[in-house]
């Protein structure tokens, strides 16, 4: 079973409570809900009027998905929204925001996001945390020495995949000999492989 990420089921919640036969519209028998479940509509159609037509666009995509999941995968899907909603009202505004800019990215810089999380899940849980201990350290550098280990992390990416191979092989053997690595006073012209990375949120 595939599992569906939190930001989705934020907007499918405007419809889990509308058994309507269409996305934003009122639904048939409304006598048959409780005065909660009737509430919880007018609520949602309310809201459902105040978004704009790009989110109303999302949503009718989404909710699409959502016909589309099997019985198991919708029951998970509620689970993960009850989840979200006993969360710290700041917990879900970060979520929320991440999902904007999430939207916001170009689809080449999702797939690379992707790739990253699926490298992310194949590490053992130490590899995992090794990443963050390094990621711990790179965040209490001086902001001068951050700017330069990115600028090399940008020249690195732009290099030819075979001369990405040879310097990560080179590193391999420097590390394997316990040799420093010659870019570490930062006097090497040649862009080093960057020290690996958290490739998903702690």
């Amino acid at each position: 079973m595939r599992r569906l990420r939190i930001p989705l089921l934020v907007m499918l919640a405007l419809w889990l409570a509308i058994p309507g036969p269409a996305v934003g519209q009122a639904p048939q028998g409304l006598e048959s809900l409780t005065p909660e479940e009737r509430a919880r509509v007018q609520e949602n159609l309310e809201h459902w009027k105040q978004l704009s037509p790009d989110e109303r666009q999302r949503i009718r995509e989404n909710y699409e998905r959502w016909k589309q999941l099997s019985p198991e995968e919708r029951q998970q899907a509620r689970q993960n929204l009850e989840t979200f909603r006993r969360l710290p009202p700041e917990v879900r505004r970060r979520i929320r925001e991440n999902q904007q800019r999430w939207q916001q990215l170009p689809p080449e810089e999702r797939a690379r996001l992707r790739e990253r999380l699926e490298r992310w899940k194949q590490l053992s849980p130490k590899e995992r945390q090794a990443l963050r201990q390094r990621l711990q350290e790179f965040r209490q550098l001086p902001p001068d020495e951050r700017e330069r280990i990115r600028e090399n992390l940008r020249r690195y990416r732009e290099l030819p995949p075979e001369e990405r191979q040879r310097l990560r092989e080179e590193s391999r053997g420097r590390r394997e000999r316990g040799e420093a690595r010659p870019d570490a006073g930062g006097s090497s012209s040649a862009p080093q492989p960057p020290r690996p990375r958290p490739s998903a949120p702690r």
